[in-house]
């Protein structure tokens, strides 16, 4: 059966980021250009057998470059807005499922999508009252108590080693707190950039990142029960709380043992609010005047990387896609 996409926001955030893409590497678009970017969907829609396609286009500094996806490929068009507009009326006449605004979402969908919509407008931050929801919760299958516990514990040691880099401390933390990731048996579960703060490799972006990194270990231990609410994302975590939320244990068994799982819907809440808070900033970059509130962008970033993490099957976060 056919499909409107058109409030697929991750796919239209992929489609955009492809053209974009396309538009530098054929030097159409400078630096400047994407203070003024802003993206225009015609339609998109997903074919009988599952493919997809779609026009649009991109406007900057008073351009339009229009595109069309087809059989997996994107392409320029040399189009006008005359025939981009045809075009749409065209499909829409052809493909009923078009003219359709609504969501293809559920019950439960609907209603995360309500209760977010109006924690943001509380906030005076303002995304498209029909967002879609990105989750389908039949389909997720979060991580399991055990490895979350883990991951937590190898990120927040690895938070302190990358501390001490900025406070010219590097051999001395690491000596003090690398046995630590070995008592508590976590060495195996290092994501990519934390190995180079250990082996030594990293640069001073790994470790500015790594100290942001406190933002998706707050996640974490949010969705362990360990605190009891994330929402904020104008302020950044409370430090000393997370220090001893971990250091307080002597083992990993003991930090296990004093978590609960929040349910997948709970999370699913979650991550949506922080989907919708990345999506607002993105949209500020591009359109002026956009509000946002008082929205912190590296703790909405790094705390939905951790919620991210949880429902999917990605080992090392930092491969994670975050389109927004």
């Amino acid at each position: 059966m056919e499909k409107n996409m058109a409030f697929n926001a991750p796919l239209k955030e992929n489609l955009a980021n492809a053209a974009i893409n396309i538009l530098a590497q054929n030097q159409l678009i400078t630096e400047e250009d994407f203070k003024t970017l802003s993206f225009e969907m015609g339609y998109m829609l997903q074919m009988e057998n599952e493919q997809l396609e779609a026009l649009f286009k991109i406007c900057y500094s008073g351009k339009k470059q229009y595109f069309a996806l087809q059989n997996n490929k994107l392409m320029i068009l040399k189009y006008t807005d005359e025939l981009f507009n045809q075009t749409v009326e065209y499909m829409k006449a052809n493909h009923p499922c078009l003219l359709s605004d609504e969501l293809p979402e559920t019950d439960v969908q609907k209603n995360r999508r309500e209760k977010n919509n109006n924690i943001l407008r509380a906030q005076n931050i303002v995304v498209p009252e029909k967002l879609m929801t990105r989750w389908d919760d039949e389909k997720i299958i979060l991580k399991d108590k055990e490895s979350i516990c883990k991951r937590a514990i190898a990120c927040f040691f690895v938070i302190q080693i990358a501390c001490d880099i900025g406070n010219g401390k590097y051999e001395e933390g690491l000596n003090a707190l690398k046995p630590y990731l070995e008592q508590y048996g976590v060495m195996d579960q290092l994501n990519s950039k934390e190995k180079k703060i250990l082996d030594g490799t990293y640069t001073m972006q790994d470790a500015i990142d790594m100290d942001w990194a406190y933002e998706a270990y707050w996640s974490l231990v949010w969705s362990l029960g360990l605190i009891d609410d994330i929402s904020d994302a104008s302020q950044v975590c409370d430090c000393q709380k997370a220090i001893e939320l971990v250091t307080s244990c002597k083992t990993t068994e003991e930090f296990i043992a004093k978590c609960n799982l929040r349910s997948k819907e709970e999370i699913l809440d979650m991550l949506d609010l922080f989907f919708r808070y990345h999506w607002a900033l993105n949209e500020s970059k591009a359109k002026q005047g956009v509000p946002v509130g008082n929205l912190n962008p590296s703790v909405v970033l790094e705390r939905r990387r951790g919620l991210e993490w949880i429902v999917t099957n990605v080992e090392d976060w930092y491969d994670l896609p975050m389109p927004a």
